[in-house]
Order: structure tokens, then C-alpha cells, then sequence
């Protein structure tokens, strides 16, 4: 009989847990380590251990973990304090270059496959499609690294309000599902079934990454902005 596994929940997840105890509880936690280029140690050590050695906040990471997830949980502002904001900073900076340096690359390849087995037609659709996705996703990107990051880094006090933060990620949520839906319904049945289950899995895999960065920006980067960097008056 296969062992069934409960689902992680966000609370589970402490500083005090092993290293291996916190990835064997959800794998996927290892695109956290993996933003950060936090490297698995030898021996049995704590998340706390690691995160001392490394010099990146404990109770911050914990909670990236917390919100990886689960896509509902919030995290308590009164945990935080100012260092944790350049820190997060860094966390995002990472997850930017993860989508633009390997995910979006990743899937195209995948794309160039199924495309092989298009007509004219769908090919020439499916690819202008695409790239004018990932043109959109990249410019929404590079927006926030120079109205939101740089702002952030370069001053205690920014004089902006940083609307970038306070919208979702819903227009490329929704563009994403578009992909999603062309390729579920309207490829030609010429196209094999494991390339389109491969970009699929490549397509829902970015778009579940991209909504848990919308959320760490709406509801931890935002607070922590409102905690600490307060607008200067004119």
C-alpha cells in the first residue's frame, strides 16, 4: 500500500526544523534555497543553523517558505524589522532573473518543439502569441526592478507610492491561462502528447511561480515599505 503525505501547511514550517525535515516536507522549498544560492550543508543542522551561516534572516526565510506553500498565508508584520527589507529585495532580484535567465528560455525550447509539428498557420500564431507574452512579462519585470527596487534601495524614505505593488500579477495570470487554453484546445493533434504535456507543465509551473511572487510583493514587500520607509512629506 503507497503512504499517503498530508499536505505541508504554512505553520509547520519553523527555524528550529531540520534541513532535510523542512525539504522532505515540501520539496518545492528548494526554489527558496535556490533563489537565495543557499547551499545544502553536510551533517543535520537547523534552518536557523544554515541561515546564520549564510547571514540571511532566519525568521524572513520561514516565512518565504510559509507563503511558497500556501497562496493564503499572511504573514505577521510585527515579526519583522528593517534589515529583512533588503534581504527580501534580494529574494525578488533572484526570482527576476530565474524567469527572464532560465524559465521563459525553458519554455521556449519547448515551444520550438511543438512548433515542428505545426502547420504555417499555427505556428506563426502560436509563436507571435508567445512572444508577445514574454515581452509583457518582461517589461513588467524590469518596471519593478526601476520603480520599485531601485526606489526602495536608493532612499529611507521614497517619495513615490509604488503602485507597481498594490496590482497583482493579474494580466500575466491571465495571459499566461490564454497559452494554457491555446495549447489545450487548438493545437493540431499532429503535435505529439508529450510536448504538450511538457510545455503545459513548463506553462502552469511559471504562472503558480509568478502568483506566489505577486504575493510576496503585494503582502510582504508592501507592509514592510509602509513599516519602515515611510513616504517623506512635502
Amino acid at each position: 500500500m503507497n503512504k499517503s503525505y498530508p499536505a505541508t501547511t504554512a505553520k509547520m514550517l519553523t527555524s528550529e526544523m531540520k534541513i532535510f525535515e523542512l525539504i522532505d516536507s515540501d520539496p518545492s522549498l528548494l526554489y527558496v534555497f535556490d533563489r537565495l544560492n543557499i547551499s545544502l550543508p553536510f551533517g543535520d543542522i537547523s534552518v536557523e543553523q544554515l541561515l546564520q551561516r549564510v547571514g540571511y534572516s532566519a525568521q524572513l526565510f520561514v516565512e518565504l517558505c510559509r507563503m511558497h506553500v500556501d497562496e493564503d498565508y499572511r504573514p505577521d508584520m510585527e515579526l519583522f524589522t528593517d534589515e529583512m527589507l533588503p534581504q527580501l529585495i534580494k529574494f525578488l532580484r533572484a526570482s527576476h532573473v530565474y524567469y527572464t535567465g532560465y524559465m521563459l528560455p525553458h519554455t521556449v525550447m519547448h515551444l520550438d518543439e511543438v512548433l515542428e509539428h505545426c502547420d504555417e498557420l499555427s505556428r506563426v500564431t502560436l509563436r507571435r502569441f508567445y512572444d508577445d507574452y514574454v515581452d509583457f512579462v518582461r517589461t513588467h519585470l524590469e518596471e519593478e526592478e526601476r520603480d520599485v527596487f531601485s526606489v526602495i534601495e536608493s532612499s529611507s524614505s521614497p517619495s513615490n507610492d509604488l503602485r507597481v505593488l498594490e496590482i497583482p500579477h493579474n494580466d500575466i495570470d491571465d495571459r499566461t491561462s490564454d497559452i494554457a487554453s491555446l495549447i489545450i484546445k487548438y493545437l493540431p493533434e499532429s503535435v505529439p502528447v508529450k510536448l504538450r504535456y511538457a510545455m503545459l507543465k513548463d506553462i502552469y509551473m511559471l504562472r503558480d511561480d509568478l502568483r506566489r511572487h505577486g504575493a510576496v510583493e503585494l503582502h510582504l514587500l508592501r507592509p514592510l515599505v509602509d513599516k519602515f520607509l515611510k513616504p517623506s512629506k512635502s
